[in-house]
């Protein structure tokens, strides 16, 4: 009964889930149970503005990217989709689809993150909110360049960029992308230049130290590219230590930002170093195993690594990883290897 359903209790799951240190993954499935429950009870009610209630409740650990792994969660988010839908709420689903995109394409699954973003563009115009369709149009560039699309992907961001201000914090994100495409091409220097202006607007936006502590670790790539190793090094550490102030909440950005460090301590043959930091990035989406996108990409660094060392049973052993993951994400392997020799002969690192 809907009348049985402890608000308060949810509330307080919802509160401890998004504190600093908490990992979500490990809250007890009995915890998670009160969510599966209360969602039974309202979707049998049919009560889809309650579903939609509950969903907000849990929106800042929604927000993040430490939680889509749990099943009680996934379905939170899936009614909540249905409630907008049932309930013909545009604005409301705009929103819910452009974070199911999010997380659609943090996982690898760019295709399907394609379809929800492009809706959630369509339900921003119909609810009249042309900046909300916009951030939704832009968000398919990312997806686009992960499927090797960089023509089109690039075409978005040039597009988002000319209705945007210059003065606008958020102008920040589609210059970080123009800049990862640049970077795509082989040109460092300009790769920082854009880098350096997005990580400027950023941090004029109130709230973002995780956009903050991506720009950094970008940052931190591409100046350890051009042989600042120093710097490369210090730009890294302020990215974890940004990322510890919100220990747990952000796992899959940590492990992003020690796969790139490991990555530049490879380069400089500290193999030990780098394969400590990739096992780190490993555990902190262990409990989340669906990021195949970045399980690969860690997987690939250790089987370059071992072939450095010259332990071949064991770089093979982590190559078939590799396809094995992009094979659930439907990736080209051919792509993958043109990628490889493209990087590796530009001298830019592995792929992103």
């Amino acid at each position: 009964m809907i009348s049985e359903i402890d608000w308060k209790a949810l509330q307080a799951l919802a509160q401890r889930a998004t504190q600093s240190g908490e990992h979500p993954g490990a809250i007890s499935s009995s915890e998670w149970e009160k969510l599966e429950r209360a969602l039974d009870s309202l979707v049998a009610a049919h009560d889809w503005e309650a579903v939609i209630n509950l969903r907000r409740m849990f929106r800042d650990l929604l927000a993040r990217d430490s939680a889509w792994g749990i099943p009680a969660v996934q379905r939170l988010d899936q009614e909540a989709i249905r409630a907008a839908r049932e309930l013909d709420n545009q604005a409301e689903l705009a929103h819910l689809l452009g974070a199911l995109g999010h997380n659609l394409h943090r996982q690898g699954f760019h295709k399907k993150a394609i379809i929800a973003f492009e809706e959630s563009a369509r339900s921003y115009q119909a609810s009249g909110d042309s900046f909300g369709a916009l951030k939704s149009t832009f968000m398919t560039s990312l997806c686009y360049r992960a499927l090797n699309d960089r023509k089109r992907a690039r075409a978005i961001v040039e597009d988002v960029l000319r209705q945007v201000e210059p003065n606008n914090p958020w102008r920040g994100n589609p210059l970080q992308v123009l800049a990862w495409l640049t970077q795509d091409d082989g040109d460092l220097p300009t790769t920082e230049k854009l880098l350096r202006e997005a990580l400027a607007l950023h941090e004029k936006s109130p709230g973002s130290d995780i956009l903050v502590a991506g720009t950094l670790a970008d940052l931190a790539e591409v100046v350890g590219l051009q042989g600042r190793t120093n710097e490369a090094t210090e730009l890294f550490q302020r990215s974890l230590n940004l990322l510890n102030l919100h220990s747990g909440q952000y796992d899959r950005q940590e492990a992003r930002t020690r796969l790139k460090y490991a990555e530049l301590l490879m380069r400089q043959g500290q193999h030990e170093d780098a394969l400590s930091l990739l096992n780190t990035a490993d555990d902190r989406i262990s409990a989340y195993g669906h990021y195949y996108d970045l399980m690969w990409r860690i997987e690939l660094t250790r089987t370059f690594i071992y072939l450095k060392k010259r332990h071949v049973r064991q770089a093979l052993q982590k190559y078939r990883l590799v396809l094995r993951y992009r094979r659930i994400l439907r990736l080209s392997n051919w792509v993958l290897a043109k990628q490889l020799i493209k990087r590796l002969w530009m001298g830019t690192g592995l792929p992103r």
